[in-house]
């Protein structure tokens, strides 16, 4: 990937012969090697995972067999986040074998492993004879009307992503305001509650 020598040199030794120990009843047991994947804790970690990854997505976006969708002007092909990815593909059935293609050379070369349990396939669109068809032919299984990813739920039609979210943030927010209505708290604890419980759910 083309970085300096020095500058590898150094990762080559935070990375090599690294360890984890477990602690068992306050006694640290013996270290066990770990010959696989990143440092636990290490800051530089997800940035070497994101460096490794996106050789993987920019093959993924040069890949003409591979039918993203066309947003205005844009073509969008996925969506990155941490070890998470999100294809836009415009034709499963094709599409899926070539990109299942690509993830397997991929990981024969990285170690990279793809969950198929956890990995799920989410149709927009309302054809039930050609989601019969997906499900002959996509090695993952189809979600129903809606999906949850990254707390959020994905529905087909936008018109009900507040129903499927806000409702149910607003019924929470307005539960969890009952509760502390009677607690013995200054105003400043009071907006602090706010900032620390409510604004992270509805940011």
């Amino acid at each position: 990937m083309g970085g300096e020598e020095t500058y590898r040199n150094i990762v080559k030794a935070i990375y090599e012969k690294h360890t984890a120990n477990i602690i068992l009843n306050g006694e640290k047991l013996k270290a066990i090697p770990l010959k696989s994947g990143t440092r636990p804790g290490c800051p530089l970690s997800p940035l070497l995972f994101n460096i490794v990854l996106e050789i993987l997505a920019t093959t993924i976006r040069q890949t003409k067999e591979i039918k993203c969708i066309q947003m205005g002007r844009e073509e969008v092909k996925l969506s990155l986040y941490a070890d998470d990815m999100i294809p836009y593909i415009e034709n499963p059935k094709d599409s899926t074998q070539k990109l299942l293609e690509l993830i397997n050379e991929f990981r024969k070369a990285a170690g990279y492993k793809t969950n198929i349990q956890k990995s799920v396939t989410f149709l927009y669109n309302n054809n039930e004879t050609l989601e019969n068809e997906y499900k002959n032919t996509i090695a993952f299984k189809i979600k129903p009307p809606k999906i949850k990813y990254l707390g959020i739920n994905l529905t087909k039609e936008v018109k009900d992503l507040y129903a499927e979210n806000y409702k149910t943030l607003i019924k929470e927010i307005k539960e969890d305001s009952k509760k502390w209505k009677d607690m013995p708290c200054s105003w400043v604890g009071r907006i602090n509650t706010v900032k620390m419980a409510i604004l992270p759910k509805a940011i």
